[in-house]
């Protein structure tokens, strides 16, 4: 029995439960914030976009994005060495490299070419070859012996080198690639309730997550319609960048849906309410405090998402959104100016072990 197999109380014990640091989000506790100051023309541009305001979470989640990862897809990344993009401590925002952009064009080049360009060639070079009139010995030795090389050596040959090395990189050999590593862009960082933008694979900055402010840009294609992208601002500094957090879910779509998962963002950097309920983040739902004290309470199936079969998990995703279509994308709005309702209870830290 493997690893994905065992009992889920077994998988439980084998890990390291986390812990919040003292600057985790807490939406029950944080400091009042003060107001965002005035600032130039040139940040008054690009914070032109529609604000999302800070809100209590619901259980509210946006299904764009979230459906491209299967239950299968799922059990294939729990096998992997490779740490999750999304997990009880961080969300990572990485792009391709421009040497990754020009590799996928080239090797969509090459697979159209074998699959389509290149049977055509050699069902055209054949047809010539057995109705020349001098017949197939002295039409090869007049020059189709070498077009028959050329075409071999400068369009077979390289379109199938592409293909063999794209497919080793999708069986997990990265090592045969180190130049097409993708960029990290972002980190939210649930542990510590930091936000970190990178430059060059570096930090450029990193501040606390109620410090932004979410804003949703839009900008014009040329067929008409907008694209969108869900940015965090900082609120106090005057950085000419902000923070993409949209972009696993695409540019254009409904804007309730850019809501959704703001209200996913908030629940998952606040340590006060459980992980959103969805498929990548399982596995992550055992190694988080609040999470697991959620599930306990509420008897959740620990493997909800993951036992499902892919059609299942595809019609329970089309039920939610029908679902969704008559419910609020968030709940009610938090003034972080104001800060929150002092009354409630005081926080309890978690004594766990950090993990390592």
């Amino acid at each position: 029995m493997d690893a994905s197999q065992a009992p889920e109380s077994a998988q439980t014990n084998q890990q390291t439960i986390g812990r919040y640091e003292d600057t985790a989000y807490h939406s029950k506790t944080f400091a009042p914030q003060p107001p965002r100051r005035e600032q130039g023309f040139l940040r008054r541009m690009i914070t032109s976009g529609t604000h999302f305001s800070f809100s209590e979470t619901t259980d509210s989640i946006t299904i764009q994005g979230l459906d491209d990862m299967t239950p299968t897809g799922m059990a294939e990344e729990e096998k992997s060495p490779k740490p999750m993009y999304w997990n009880e401590e961080k969300l990572i925002g990485e792009s391709l490299s421009g040497w990754s952009q020009l590799y996928v064009l080239m090797v969509g080049i090459a697979n159209v070419c074998l699959m389509f360009m290149l049977p055509l060639l050699y069902g055209i070079f054949l047809l010539g070859l057995f109705i020349d009139k001098g017949g197939v010995v002295d039409a090869w030795s007049d020059g189709y012996a070498d077009i028959f090389l050329g075409i071999t050596l400068y369009a077979t040959l390289p379109c199938l080198l592409l293909h063999l090395h794209s497919r080793l990189l999708n069986a997990g050999y990265f090592f045969v690639a180190p130049f097409l590593r993708a960029k990290r862009v972002f980190e939210l960082n649930r542990s510590t309730g930091m936000v970190t933008l990178f430059k060059k694979n570096k930090p450029f900055f990193t501040h606390p997550f109620i410090e932004f402010d979410c804003v949703l840009m839009s900008s014009p294609t040329q067929q008409g319609f907008l694209n969108y992208s869900l940015t965090l601002i900082h609120r106090y500094q005057n950085y000419s960048v902000g923070v993409p957090i949209s972009g696993s879910m695409g540019a254009n779509h409904k804007v309730i849906e850019y809501h959704r998962f703001w209200n996913m963002v908030q629940r998952y950097m606040d340590i006060s309410q459980p992980l959103p309920d969805i498929l990548v983040l399982e596995p992550a739902r055992q190694r988080d405090p609040t999470t697991i004290a959620y599930d306990k309470e509420h008897n959740r199936d620990p493997r909800y998402w993951r036992d499902m079969t892919d059609d299942e998990f595809a019609k329970r995703m089309k039920a939610i959104q029908t679902e969704q279509k008559n419910t609020p994308a968030t709940g009610k709005p938090i003034d972080i100016v104001k800060g929150p309702n002092n009354n409630a209870s005081a926080r309890k830290k978690p004594t766990n072990k950090k993990k390592k």
